[in-house]
């Protein structure tokens, strides 16, 4: 049974979509090569990726769709296991709160956000799965993933054959209508 890959993603940049890319995951061709012209001796030639961009092209597509939910620290230690995901036929994004953020805290009560991915022919056995750790996702509106989506991790959990876990990096706060952001300690514009 193969294993899910979960790609830890580096926080988005402003201006920037999707930030950079996860080892596991596509090359950014924004890295190399560097201005005197070096490449890492890996690194594949232009060939190399055009002919792997071509594959890609050629491979079959799923059709997806997604779900948003809140899970609790314990769920998730069930949920984002790669093999329980590949098994259970679901793909995530996943972002983890701040503690001091509404529905989170600490250590077993701390949140996460995610979207669900799945294909249509598997949505009972994904709503089994998540209600088994007692988390009913038929309460998140279900949404169809646009094929042609510019949302670079929904470009590739649709190119993609297996399960797939993309974890970022940030904490995120939930900030409830007509209520101000907390501050941050480390200031608005930390990554600049």
């Amino acid at each position: 049974l193969a294993q899910a890959a979960i790609c830890f993603g580096a926080p988005p940049r402003p201006g920037v979509e999707g930030g950079s890319a996860p080892s596991c995951c596509p090359m950014d061709p924004g890295i190399y090569p560097t201005a005197d012209g070096w490449c890492p001796p890996t690194w594949p030639s232009a060939e190399e990726r055009l002919r792997l961009e071509e594959e890609e092209r050629c491979r079959p597509k799923r059709n997806l769709v997604k779900r948003t939910v809140l899970i609790t620290a314990p769920q998730a230690e069930r949920l984002l296991d790669g093999s329980f995901m590949e098994a259970s036929r679901y793909s995530l994004q996943v972002f983890p709160l701040r503690a001091d953020t509404h529905f989170s805290g600490t250590e077993q009560d701390r949140g996460f956000l995610c979207w669900v991915y799945y294909q249509p022919k598997d949505e009972q056995t994904v709503v089994r799965v998540w209600k088994s750790v007692d988390v009913d996702i038929t309460e998140g509106e279900k949404e169809v993933v646009d094929p042609d989506t510019g949302v670079l991790n929904e470009q590739r959990l649709i190119a993609s054959q297996t399960q797939v876990c993309f974890f970022n990096v940030q904490e995120w706060e939930v900030v409830k209508e007509g209520q101000p952001e907390k501050g941050d300690k480390d200031g608005p514009s930390w990554w600049s």
